[in-house]
């Protein structure tokens, strides 16, 4: 037996390792560079090793050198997977905490979770002060999926008292374990605003309308022509999504939305829209499946106009993280209040159809999202002056960025609809069916105040081009809002 081999290896079995293991990046996200503090429990079990060393012969104690040595250049080559075997075969002669340590930290790295747990949990067994081993095995614990676990062993350090960066590490690996496993996720969204609108009414500018092959109507009143007006809006929305699994799978969806307006003149034309969906989502790898059923009412001048039943089941998979094709199907059921002759609007009571295919394009970590649509909708009145068949494109740009360290969003969406009406309008010729073009421009741009408050300038364009001037118009919509979002 040579002594002074022995004791070499000894030396390099336990505070190389140590050192060697202070240095890698885990550790420094978990203590400061001090390798593995000991207890009584853990010296007692390397001296039980090291006995073991004084019984191999020198060669042997040359061989187990040379096998160290082979296995520390690999390791901090980054080669886990060729210095695995070579750690094994170690432990397997001559085993400390270190080098158990050493094993289970290459074991992870080479991704070999399992063998990583188990030496970990071996050590914990001989030594359940080893908060540096337990920090190890919570982290592996988390990649695995396995919060309660990392919960439970992450609590266990804290409990200690450990020095105050390692405690903020924990508590920030804490929250992102909340943050993957809470099964509630709300949002809300509330703004107040003011806007000029030149076209509140949605009516030609004109006092008179001509009617092909002869005839005039008119005059029109002040509010059956373009009336300019400013106006107020409370805008309300917000969802609960509750996760029924784990990251993945079935999920329930619930939204709420409200849309009023009111304006400063003519309040004939104040709306009030509201709506509520819910329905179950799966999500899986590639792709999200919605099916949300949901009610809205309509309300003008504070007389309650019509209903709304729908169903719209969605499918959105991804080609790619960054690119996805959405198909959309909607049926919806439109009720009117009945009303007195000649104000019954119940002839208007349809049945609409809607399908629609998307391509969104995901860049940037998803601050740029293009979107492009194509729709065909289907509208069956009682009424047939008010059914319609109707065709829509558009694109949509969102993006959010940092200008004079603000954090901003921007939005803009084009979309064209073309709509052939199924009847002429009234006192229209009957073999003039109304058809309208419709251009619609919208852009916003947010600024965000901290988390929770924004502001918001948009700009909205519609010309709408019918074969009947009665409803040929155009309007422009100005509004500021500042607003509270969480």
């Amino acid at each position: 037996m040579n002594p002074k081999s022995v004791v070499r290896l000894a030396v390099l079995l336990i505070p190389l390792a140590a050192l060697l293991l202070a240095a890698t990046p885990a550790a420094a996200q978990t203590e400061p560079a001090e390798g593995i503090t000991k207890t009584a429990a853990s010296e007692e079990f390397d001296r039980k090793a090291l006995q073991k060393l004084q019984t191999m012969s020198p060669e042997e104690v040359d061989e187990l050198d040379r096998k160290l040595a082979e296995a520390l250049t690999l390791f901090y080559d980054r080669e886990y997977a060729r210095a695995l075997p070579i750690f094994k075969d170690i432990a397997d002669t001559v085993e400390t905490m270190d080098v158990a340590f050493w094993l289970g930290s290459c074991a992870a790295k080479a991704g070999e979770a399992e063998l990583a747990i188990r030496k970990f949990q071996e050590m914990l067994r001989v030594d359940p002060n080893l908060h540096r081993v337990r920090l190890e095995l919570a982290t592996i614990y988390f990649s695995q999926g396995r919060h309660a676990d990392a919960r439970r062993e992450l609590n266990t350090v804290l409990e200690a008292d450990p020095p105050e960066p390692v405690r903020r590490n924990i508590e920030k690996l804490l929250a992102s374990i909340d943050a993957k496993t809470r099964k509630v996720y709300p949002n809300f969204r509330l703004s107040l605003g003011i806007q000029k609108d030149s076209n509140v009414s949605s009516s030609p500018d004109v006092t008179f309308v001509n009617v092909p092959g002869g005839g005039v109507i008119g005059p029109l009143g002040v509010t059956q022509r373009a009336a300019q007006d400013k106006v107020g809006v409370l805008n309300m929305s917000g969802n609960v999504l509750y996760d029924m699994g784990d990251r993945r799978g079935l999920m329930w969806n619930t939204t709420g939305t409200l849309y009023n307006t009111h304006n400063f003149e003519y309040i004939e034309f104040d709306f009030l829209h509201w709506r509520v969906t819910t329905g179950p989502w799966w999500v899986s790898r590639k792709s999200v499946i919605k099916l949300p059923f949901g009610y809205a009412q309509n309300t003008y001048e504070h007389d309650h106009l019509f209903d709304t039943w729908d169903i719209s089941p969605s499918y959105e998979y991804f080609i790619t993280p960054k690119l996805s094709l959405k198909g959309t199907f909607s049926y919806a059921r439109d009720t009117y209040e009945p009303n007195d002759p000649p104000n019954d609007k119940t002839g208007q009571d349809n049945l609409k159809r809607l399908m629609e295919i998307a391509t969104n394009l995901y860049l940037n970590r998803r601050r740029d999202i293009l979107s492009f649509s194509v729709a065909d909708e289907d509208s069956n009145a009682k009424d047939p002056r008010f059914g319609y068949d109707a065709v829509h494109w558009a694109a949509s740009y969102f993006k959010r960025f940092s200008m004079f360290n603000w954090d901003m969003e921007f939005y803009a969406r084009y979309k064209y609809t073309l709509k052939h009406y199924t009847a002429a309008a009234l006192l229209w010729p009957v073999g003039e069916h109304r058809k309208d073009r419709r251009h619609n421009f919208y852009t916003v741009v947010s600024r965000n105040f901290g988390r929770h408050y924004f502001t918001s300038v948009s700009f909205n364009y519609i010309d709408n081009d019918s074969t009947v001037d009665l409803y040929d118009f155009d309007k422009l919509i100005y509004n500021l809002s500042v607003g509270f979002k969480f």
